[in-house]
């Protein structure tokens, strides 16, 4: 049977991180821009460039779960792709409503992706320069842009809809050729792209981490 919103997506965490994942702290009570006083943008923003992916450990409902499912260290529960927009830097992105699970891409601004997190990591994608200006350039396009959230977390219905790991990838992928999100996580013999397939990927370097401490 196959489950649609919420209910699939707690039931694939709990599939691929094991019984722990559905056990996941809730990450501590903390200003909603103690990670903004602790890693000011004044910091970060030399350090950037355009289609750079930005992973965020964020504090809503679903964080948790998303971050024990993300492989490797099991911290970090979304990723987007930054690029420069007219009033400064910004992350595209899809996520969905917490309550519906409907939802889709959207381009955020740094900081208020950062809003409320508690952890941000900026990792690079090996690129040359001509192939990240085509990554960035393709993320504006209507028909990145309109792709649906993908609730069922899905890597084959042909691209119909797209959950936030699977939308960066095939976005560099469709850009550039290259596939930076190798080898996959599994569950049986189902492939996902996990967070950490692609923050600790071979195909691209660590450009700036940065978790607050638990209290």
């Amino acid at each position: 049977m196959r489950l649609s919103g919420l209910a699939a997506a707690a039931l694939l965490v709990t599939l691929v991180a094991g019984p722990a994942a559905s056990r996941a702290p809730a990450p501590a009570v903390l200003s909603p821009l103690a990670l903004l006083e602790a890693m000011p943008l004044a910091r970060m923003v030399p350090q950037l460039r355009e289609a750079d992916l930005v992973f965020r450990r964020g504090d809503g409902r679903w964080s948790g779960y998303f971050a024990g499912a993300s492989g490797g260290e099991g911290f970090f529960s979304h990723v987007g792709v930054l690029v420069r927009e007219a009033d400064g830097w910004h992350v595209v992105h899809t996520e969905a409503d917490e309550r519906t699970g409907v939802g889709g891409v959207r381009s955020d601004r740094l900081e208020d992706f950062l809003v409320g997190a508690h952890g941000v990591a900026v990792v690079r994608p090996r690129l040359s320069p001509a192939q990240a200006a085509e990554a960035v350039r393709l993320s504006a396009q209507p028909q990145w842009r309109s792709i649906p959230f993908d609730s069922a977390f899905r890597l084959d219905d042909e691209g119909r809809a797209m959950y936030c790991t699977e939308w960066v990838q095939a976005l560099v992928l469709a850009a550039t050729g290259e596939d930076i999100a190798r080898p996959r996580s599994y569950f049986g013999s189902r492939a996902i792209i996990s967070v950490d397939d692609l923050r600790l990927s071979a195909r691209v370097e660590p450009v700036l981490e940065h978790r607050l401490a638990a209290n």
